[in-house]
C-alpha cells in the first residue's frame, strides 16, 4: 500500500469522527454565539483549542467570569489525558523527529486515538495518521462554522437549550460505564454530591476543579484495587481449573 493509499485510508476511517465532530462543533460554535463569543474567537477557539470538553469548559467558565488561573488548571486537569494518549500513539512509530511529534500531537484527541491505536501494524505511518487526525480537525471547524451560520436563524429557545450540549455530552459518556459497572455508578454519585458539597464553601469553578482532582484519585485507587481482586479471583479459578485436571490424569 503506497502513501497516497494510506492517507485516503486514514481519511475514510475518519469519517465516523466527522459526523460526530460535526454536530459537537456546531453546539460548542451556538453556545459560545450565546456567551457573547464574536465569530472569530469562536473559530480560533476551535483550531488552536482542539479539544471539544475543553472549548465547552472554556466557554462556561468565561460566561461565569472565572479568573484565567482556574481557566488554566481547568483545562490541564481535564486535557491531562492527552499527554498519556500521545505517547501511546508515538510508541508506534520506529522513527518521528521531535518536530513531528510536536506537530501531531496537536491533533490527537479521543476518537483518532482510539482508531489509530488498534489499528494494524502495517497501517502504522505518518500518512495514514495524517488523513485520520486532519480530516478529524477540519470536520470539528466546519461544524464551528456551521453552529455560527444555523445561529442566525435558529430561534431563541433552540439556541439556547443548545447550552446545556456539555452536559448532554458528559451525560452520553459517563451512563453506559454506570449502567455496566456499580464502581462506577457509586464514583459518579459520589462525583456530584462532592461537588455540590464543595459549592457551599468555594467558588462554582474551583469547585469544579476540586471535584475532578479528589474525585480522580479516589475512584483511580478505587477501580485499581477492584480490579485486582477480579485479577486474583481469575487465577484462582485457573489453579483450582488445573488442580482437577491434575487429579484425573
Amino acid at each position: 500500500m503506497n502513501n497516497r493509499q494510506l492517507f485516503l485510508l486514514g481519511v475514510r476511517h475518519s469519517i465516523p469522527i466527522c459526523l460526530g465532530y460535526i454536530s459537537v462543533g456546531c453546539a460548542y460554535a451556538v453556545m459560545a454565539k450565546e456567551y457573547g463569543f464574536s465569530a472569530f474567537e469562536t473559530i480560533l477557539m476551535s483550531m488552536i483549542c482542539y479539544s471539544g470538553s475543553g472549548q465547552f469548559l472554556a466557554v462556561t467558565y468565561a460566561q461565569q467570569g472565572a479568573s484565567l488561573i482556574a481557566l488554566v488548571v481547568g483545562l490541564l486537569l481535564l486535557n491531562f489525558r492527552y499527554f498519556i494518549m500521545s505517547a501511546v500513539v508515538f510508541a508506534r512509530f520506529k522513527v518521528m523527529s521531535n518536530f513531528q511529534r510536536a506537530f501531531f500531537s496537536h491533533y490527537i484527541t479521543d476518537e483518532p486515538f482510539a482508531i489509530f491505536a488498534t489499528a494494524k501494524k502495517e497501517l502504522v505511518s505518518p500518512y495514514y495518521f495524517s488523513g485520520l487526525v486532519f480530516i478529524s480537525w477540519l470536520s470539528w471547524i466546519s461544524g464551528a462554522a456551521l453552529g455560527l451560520v444555523a445561529h442566525d436563524f435558529m430561534p431563541p429557545a433552540l439556541t439556547s437549550s443548545m447550552t446545556i450540549a456539555l452536559y448532554a455530552l458528559f451525560v452520553a459518556i459517563i451512563i453506559p460505564g454506570a449502567c455496566m459497572s456499580r464502581s462506577m455508578f457509586s464514583i459518579i454519585c459520589s462525583s456530584a454530591l462532592f461537588n455540590i458539597l464543595m459549592t457551599r464553601f468555594m467558588d462554582e469553578c474551583w469547585a469544579v476543579l476540586a471535584t475532578i482532582v479528589v474525585c480522580s484519585l479516589a475512584g483511580a485507587f478505587f477501580i485499581k484495587d477492584k480490579v485486582s481482586d477480579d485479577e486474583k479471583q481469575q487465577i484462582e479459578s485457573k489453579d483450582n481449573e488445573g488442580g482437577k485436571e491434575n487429579g484425573t490424569l
